[in-house]
């Protein structure tokens, strides 16, 4: 996980790291082999009927690559879409098999003698990965790096170089923190509901690392938040409101008569700065403008995907969509790579229709039977903390700002995406 987020770092600052990666990118075809061979055994060692379009998406995508050679541009985006699926999926395996085992631990402890408080104290694999995933991004916030290439101006960028990137990031990290701490808090309601249970003539504790706990996760989702802000990523800022108000549905406090003045005040910001800046105005200023060329070029790169999907129903390959768009589709002036903002249409383009139906599919699929917090029964009634609606909050955060800003074929938020989907949605493991 740390080397997905941080190897951009690696690549600038590490010299034995730039060899490591040519050496792998020169067996690209084997690379991408051994990734769809891990992903396929995942898989079927967690299989469900809800996994067929996965499958579906994993054949298209590596037949999509071997019939027509990958152009150079950056690193493949096949590589990098088998690597997320490929850790997302073994992270689902490794860690939701590893809570099965303690869950009936749990139950057999509770019998022999252990308080619920016990029970309740104990942190599941989840939640240490979600917390040191925190953790991680948290650590990252406020770093920046100074680099020839990176994206002037005021909007932070953190350890990449496109600010849309590093906003992501932090609104995924701060929701999923937000979660966490709902259900820290959640947590210690019911060890306070709990408190005079008295299994095996033990009385529960409260445990004070809990409470320093919520103090760091609070304190992190505030960095993070202060980096989503100074990102200046407006994808990033709503898919950030989607992925919270998801949070608040989840958790049944959805109230819609709070929300809808605050989406009132967004449309009418939008309706004021609209043709209403220039070139000369600040930066906080030109991002309320939605008719300034960075707006405008998504819009027209939208166009352009639709119709060359309907062109290319089965997709022009790997790595080509930029070019064929520049070519055949007359995009503004400057304005080609526009197209790689939208991961969806990148999807449909590249891979086709089916493909790109199959990925929202498997995505809808994870939703459909998301976890809600509940009261279930383990000895005594305790509280499911509700570890997997965080993490697909989390995950919702990508999948708005994936329309909007892309990053399916970024390592850094495709594998966070795909692990915090893996580990949120129902399984059978």
């Amino acid at each position: 996980m740390s080397v997905s987020l941080l190897g951009l770092v690696l690549h600038s600052q590490s010299a034995i790291f730039r060899e490591l990666e040519a050496t792998l990118l020169s067996f690209e075809w084997m690379l991408l082999v051994i990734l769809a061979i891990w992903c396929g055994c995942f898989i079927f060692l967690t299989f469900s009927p809800n996994d067929l379009p996965l499958i579906g998406l994993l054949l298209i995508t590596i037949t999509m690559y071997f019939i027509g050679e990958a152009a150079s541009w950056k690193i493949s985006d096949a590589i990098i879409f088998f690597a997320g699926m490929t850790l997302g999926r073994g992270t689902q395996f490794l860690l939701k098999s590893d809570g099965r085992w303690k869950m009936e631990n749990r139950e057999n402890n509770s019998e022999s003698g252990n308080t619920i408080t016990d029970i309740v104290n104990r942190k599941s694999p989840i939640e240490n990965f979600s917390v040191g995933l925190v953790v991680l991004l948290a650590f990252s916030s406020w770093w920046h790096l100074d680099m020839a290439y990176a994206y002037h101006g005021p909007r932070w960028m953190g350890l990449w170089d496109n600010p849309n990137i590093y906003g992501i990031l932090m609104g995924a990290g701060g929701v999923l923190a937000v979660g966490l701490l709902v259900g820290e808090c959640r947590r210690r309601g019911d060890e306070f509901h709990f408190k005079n249970v008295e299994i095996g003539n033990r009385k529960s504790v409260r445990d004070s690392s809990r409470r320093l706990l919520r103090v760091f996760i609070f304190i992190a989702a505030g960095m993070m938040g202060v980096g989503l802000v100074m990102s200046y990523s407006r994808g990033a800022w709503l898919a950030t409101a989607v992925g919270l108000l998801y949070l608040a549905w989840s958790y049944g406090k959805l109230k819609w008569r709070v929300v809808l003045p605050f989406m009132l005040a967004a449309a009418t910001v939008v309706i004021v700065f609209w043709h209403a800046t220039a070139d000369t105005d600040p930066w906080y200023l030109k991002r309320l403008d939605f008719s300034r060329p960075s707006a405008q070029h998504r819009v027209s790169a939208w166009r352009g995907a639709v119709q060359m999907m309907q062109d290319h129903p089965f997709g022009v390959g790997w790595n080509k969509a930029v070019e064929t768009y520049d070519k055949n589709y007359s995009p503004p002036e400057g304005g080609a790579a526009a197209i790689t903002m939208n991961s969806y249409l990148m999807l449909g383009t590249e891979l086709g229709l089916p493909g790109l139906v199959c990925f929202v599919a498997y995505v809808g699929l994870c939703y459909r039977k998301s976890p809600r917090p509940r009261l279930i029964e383990i000895g005594n009634r305790i509280s499911e903390i509700g570890y997997q609606t965080a993490c697909l909050a989390g995950a919702l955060v990508f999948v708005v700002a994936f329309w909007f800003d892309g990053g399916l074929f970024t390592l850094a938020t495709a594998s966070v995406f795909w692990i915090l989907l893996e580990l949120g949605k129902q399984s059978s493991v």
